[in-house]
């Protein structure tokens, strides 16, 4: 999917129809979320600036959610009434420091509304100005789709980052696109698929240790798990409003002198295998389903996390990253 800095009225339709869900980098807020009073100014500033705090993301205005799915367009805004520089304004002055990268895409409604629009914000992760700061003087993450106060250790490892290493992972398949899944009969699971992640460093701060941890839906099954450590079971992921979905963890340390540092530039593997993983036989046939793939490093001074959604469709498995 195209960034969403260039998303149009189909781009959001297709979000809809295909029930992609919210994620840690994806939120959808319905019209009311837009108003100007100063409880709605508050609460867009806690939003964008938890999105800035954490990973960054997309903030899509005007799309009603049912249980973190797209449910439908809601109404739209009248340009006229709350413009994308009424919002921009709010922004701005409600969040400290200012943030910077932030871009505002005004969507124009042809078949649904004709003559309103909605907004799409995207949030970059904040760096050399990080933390931000909320109007009510707190400063928020996102964490388990909700917007939610950081920890004193989690605001000062952000007040780090400018001078510390800042991890990210990187995923790919073998054969992604190219290849379609092998389901054999009377087999409960697919044959294996092979899943490579590397590391790289976005600062000239070099780190010479992390802790590399990757949460997969357990409906996926691991096959091998490329001498990472397998904790199953780890249930404490939250995806609807009082559910708790299970994930399976696969973790690793890295440090020297077993590993060179991690600098900028070089994109490093995790390992030196694929990770090997399969899909349930009884999915081959759906019309598509999502499987949430959730990474964290923690490395001194830093903490970064992030999400992936894998789809499966016409027995293609794909990584699919909505902020971008």
């Amino acid at each position: 999917m195209r960034s969403s800095k260039e998303w149009c009225e189909a781009d959001i339709i297709k979000l809809i129809n295909e029930k992609v869900p919210e994620s840690l980098e994806l939120e959808y807020k319905a019209c009311d979320a837009l108003q100007k009073i100063d409880g709605k100014k508050n609460e867009i500033s806690k939003d964008v600036s938890s999105f800035a705090n954490s990973n960054g993301g997309v903030i899509v205005y005007g799309v009603k959610e049912n249980g973190h799915l797209p449910d439908c367009i809601n109404v739209g805004f009248n340009p006229s009434d709350i413009s994308r520089e009424w919002l921009e304004q709010v922004i701005n002055s409600k969040i400290h420091p200012k943030i910077e990268g932030l871009h505002i895409n005004q969507i124009e409604l042809h078949t649904k509304q004709p003559g309103y629009v909605l907004y799409v914000v995207t949030i970059p992760q904040a760096t050399q100005r990080a933390p931000h700061q909320a109007a009510d003087y707190r400063y928020y993450k996102r964490y388990n789709f909700q917007s939610v106060p950081m920890e004193d250790y989690e605001v000062k490892d952000i007040l780090r980052r400018g001078n510390s290493p800042d991890l990210y992972l990187n995923f790919r398949f073998l054969r992604e696109n190219t290849t379609p899944i092998i389901f054999l009969p009377e087999q409960d699971y697919s044959q294996d698929i092979e899943l490579f992640i590397s590391i790289e460093n976005k600062s000239e701060e070099a780190a010479l240790y992390a802790v590399i941890k990757v949460f997969l839906d357990t409906s996926i099954k691991i096959i091998d798990t490329a001498k990472m450590v397998l904790t199953e079971d780890v249930s404490d992921f939250q995806t609807e409003a009082g559910s708790i979905v299970s994930l399976n963890q696969l973790s690793l340390n890295w440090g020297v002198p077993g590993k060179l540092p991690i600098f900028k530039t070089v994109s490093f593997k995790i390992t030196d295998e694929a990770v090997k993983i399969a899909i349930p036989s009884k999915h081959a046939e759906l019309e598509k389903r999502y499987y949430n793939l959730i990474w964290q490093v923690n490395a001194p001074g830093m903490v970064n996390y992030g999400s992936k959604m894998l789809t499966l469709k016409d027995k293609y498995l794909t990584l699919d990253d909505y902020s971008s």
